[in-house]
């Protein structure tokens, strides 16, 4: 029996390709279908899911999607569960009740991510080491250096919200509201002082992200490796926020570079690729006991996904939803944000036209005409192109890996494929 014909049970939903007599079946056709339906709120009237298709291809895709959903998933609670004791670590033990409160709004932001970095060190980990959860304490310690990393990127971006809830700057702005001294500067220096305290938050993060690390695996042959890649990863990704911070700066107020799409490209591998997929999974790797030689064929396999990884978030950044996507859709706009849209439509003809919007504050009908000015130029063809082209690209890489197993290829293959059909 083929993996198109086989019939994968999961509670009471079963997924097939095969039509069911006198039985309700929600037909779906395509893995933006499946993705939306799974993590929706299914509708029990449907007891059964149907992929009525021609396309064997598709629905292979569909099935890679959903196991790595389910393994997802499944490592997810692990982290989630772990993350809430390291948060109870984190703020006992203080007699400051300063430092206490500080802890408190760091933990605080500690709490709603995806997981998904967490989840491929997992991933990577058990394709070369054993099939436990020695992974738990390591994509803990990526999880915290991105909850610091994102805790900078919200006083570089002066952010109001992450992941739905305040920012620290904001949290210290509610927290020290009415003085009870009066002073003319108070309103300045509180502002100053939630950046302040965020920097501090943001730097002690990645050091309890280090002592993690080292805590639990000192003992371990692969510490040394580990702490390695971790802080070239680390590195990288501070690289590309560098040059993603100036290159907006840069591009307003000093001249267009010739070759912008290179320095767009070179933020989406440092600063996406590395810290969101080839750094989580080769870490994971690394842990297992992976040597040199595959970390860098992984490597080569992955780092075309991350580009296509970031190329789809700048697209969702203009078209998405802001409901899903949790951001505002004119955010990447007003901040001048330099992606592969702007690099493509500012050498057209509608140059001029797209510089009366860029870098300022822009109506929901502005944004519009910014949308229509991306499609009338090919931006967005060009993009969804190359992004497809990319995705393509990895599918076939990921597939050439003959030293993976067949199991833990078709989890990387649907990861891949829920990168592709996100819509948040």
């Amino acid at each position: 029996m083929s993996d198109v014909d086989k019939i994968i049970k999961e509670n009471d939903y079963v997924i097939s390709n095969r039509e069911y007599d006198n039985e309700k079946i929600i037909v779906l056709k395509e893995s933006a279908e499946f993705l939306k339906w799974f993590l929706g709120d299914k509708n029990l009237y449907y007891k059964k899911i149907g992929f009525i298709l021609d396309d064997e291809g598709i629905i292979k895709k569909m099935e890679v999607l959903y196991s790595f959903l389910k393994y997802y998933l499944s490592v997810k609670d692990k982290f989630v569960l772990k993350m809430e004791d390291y948060n109870s670590l984190f703020i006992k033990g203080y007699s400051n009740r300063f430092l206490e409160e500080a802890l408190e709004q760091f933990t605080s932001s500690n709490k709603g991510g995806k997981f998904l970095r967490a989840c491929l060190i997992a991933l990577g980990y058990q394709s070369f080491g054993k099939d436990d959860d020695k992974y738990l304490p390591l994509g803990i310690a990526l999880e915290l250096f991105q909850t610091s990393i994102l805790i900078h990127d919200d006083i570089i971006d002066k952010a109001d919200k992450r992941r739905g809830l305040d920012t620290i700057p904001m949290k210290y702005q509610k927290i020290y509201g009415d003085p009870i001294k009066s002073g003319d500067s108070f309103e300045v220096k509180r502002k100053d002082i939630g950046n302040s305290m965020a920097l501090c938050l943001g730097d002690l993060g990645f050091y309890l992200a280090l002592q993690i690390i080292v805590k639990n695996y000192r003992d371990n042959k692969n510490l040394n490796r580990v702490l390695e890649y971790y802080n070239d990863v680390a590195i990288k990704t501070c690289e590309g926020e560098m040059v993603d911070v100036i290159l907006p700066f840069y591009e307003e107020f000093y001249g267009e570079e010739d070759d912008l799409e290179s320095h767009v490209m070179e933020i989406y591998k440092l600063k996406t690729a590395w810290y969101s997929v080839v750094g989580p999974y080769c870490l994971g790797a690394i842990l297992g006991g992976c040597d040199e030689e595959k970390v860098h064929k992984l490597e080569d396999a992955l780092i075309n996904l991350g580009v296509a990884f970031q190329i789809k978030d700048d697209l969702l950044g203009i078209y998405g939803d802001e409901k899903h996507i949790g951001k505002s859709v004119t955010s990447d706009v007003s901040e001048y944000k330099q992606t592969i849209l702007y690099a493509y439509a500012i050498n057209t003809e509608y140059k001029d036209e797209l510089l009366k919007y860029y870098g300022k504050d822009i109506s929901a009908k502005e944004m519009d005409k910014v949308k229509e000015l991306f499609d009338k130029s090919g931006a967005r063809e060009y993009a969804n192109k190359t992004m497809d082209k990319l995705f393509e690209g990895s599918f076939k890489n990921i597939l050439d890996l003959d030293f993976l197993d067949l199991y833990k290829k078709k989890l990387l293959l649907g990861f891949a494929e829920f990168l592709k059909v996100r819509s948040k």
